[in-house]
């Protein structure tokens, strides 16, 4: 292994920074995106590419036919391996991953029901940790990424978070178990953040916000190249942001907060109170008692036409749309990527960009943001921690 002075690090992170966000681009394009020279450059580029860390993906096309094309740069895959680890209410998902966040082995357990503290006592997913690795001794890691529902304080190695599931849980055995391996922690909000920057699909390394509703709400922004306000833990809780000030009463003691209209944990709840009160509803079709009701559920309804359920849901939808709206106009970012169950309802994303549209601040010098949408998957909170690992190690920051 080559030793690398402060500075090599320093610049070979600067350029990798660049190829995750960027690429594939070329040595002119790092060079006027980073300010280093030319020749540093060359140099830098050739040390990763010798050790296969980037890969020549092709040449881009001349600007003038008699011009030189130049030779494009990208992370290759492969290369040591993380893993990473999602923790939740009713489940933990594992995920070995590469720099490119592609998975090689996987594992999921769920419980049978929300707040199960002994199937998910740190003790009992560490031992399964273990066995998860061990079956996998092909598959050597060098760190562990987590991603917590909360955030962690690593002074005193606890998740401080209003899941009781994980509310000032120690993760102390956790780290020991794991020594000598680096263990990164983050919210897991801010992991899949993280993770859209460096592998996701946009390269044009802009400001964007990730908007986050499933249990909970939480909005997460890479600003500048950067996560941004991570190390306060109040940034980001958009759920507590108020939207109706005589609504009902939430959790963390006001009223009307968004997590009350649009969390699934709320919408779940409201969904149990129709199926013993409305009058007429296909929820009472869809299952035999109201414990019984999951977002799957409250999904089905909407689809079949149940008017209560459709009044839920839409009145959810425009309360996040207003709500991103609001931080728009605190918040400096050109694209928002939408990540939840309720946006792969095309009835329900389409009357969130509606109201999106209708309620942007009107001033003819403003751009309206771009708004996707990444397709909810399993496994992307653990492969978000994963590549926070691969950020730590890779590019020194987040």
């Amino acid at each position: 292994m080559i030793t690398m002075t402060k500075r090599q690090t320093q610049l070979q992170q600067q350029i990798l920074k660049q190829l995750y966000t960027r690429g594939p681009i070329s040595r002119s394009d790092i060079v006027r995106l980073t300010g280093i020279t030319p020749a540093t450059t060359s140099a830098v580029t050739a040390q990763l590419l010798a050790a296969g860390v980037i890969r020549e993906s092709g040449a881009a096309a001349a600007q003038h036919q008699s011009g030189r094309r130049k030779i494009l740069l990208e992370v290759a895959p492969g290369g040591p391996k993380v893993l990473g680890v999602e923790l939740t209410a009713s489940s933990y998902t594992l995920c070995i991953i590469d720099r490119c966040g592609q998975v090689y082995a996987s594992r999921k357990r769920q419980t049978a029901r929300d707040y199960d503290l002994h199937f998910l006592a740190v003790p009992a997913i560490v031992t399964d940790i273990k066995d998860f690795l061990n079956a996998h001794q092909d598959l050597p890691i060098t760190a562990i990424g987590v991603a917590v529902p909360g955030h962690y304080l690593a002074d005193q190695e606890i998740v401080v978070s209003a899941n009781p599931t994980w509310k000032h849980v120690s993760l102390r055995p956790f780290n020991e178990a794991f020594k000598p391996l680096p263990v990164y922690y983050e919210n897991n909000v801010h992991c899949e953040t993280v993770a859209e920057q460096l592998i996701g699909p946009d390269k044009s390394g802009t400001n964007f916000t990730y908007l986050h509703v499933a249990r909970g709400i939480f909005c997460s922004t890479i600003h500048d190249g950067h996560l941004y306000g991570y190390k306060n833990f109040v940034n980001g809780e958009i759920a507590h942001i108020i939207v109706d000030p005589n609504g009902e009463l939430c959790d963390c003691g006001r009223r009307g907060c968004l997590q009350t209209t649009a969390s699934h944990e709320w919408l779940v709840k409201k969904a149990k109170l129709l199926y013993e009160n409305a009058n007429a509803t296909y929820l009472r079709q869809l299952v035999a008692r109201p414990e019984d009701i999951h977002m799957e559920t409250v999904f089905k309804a909407f689809q079949m036409g149940d008017q209560g359920v459709v009044t839920m849901l839409r009145s959810a939808i425009e309360s996040l749309a207003v709500t991103l709206n609001t931080l728009a106009l605190v918040i400096d970012a050109n694209r928002i990527i939408l990540h939840g169950q309720l946006f792969d309802q095309p009835q329900l994303l389409a009357l969130f960009q509606k109201t999106l549209v209708a309620n942007q601040f009107q001033l003819t010098s403003v751009q309206p943001q771009n708004v996707t949408v990444k397709p909810f998957g399993p496994q992307d909170g653990a492969i978000g921690g994963g590549m926070l690992a691969v950020a730590y190690q890779l590019l020194g920051e987040i």
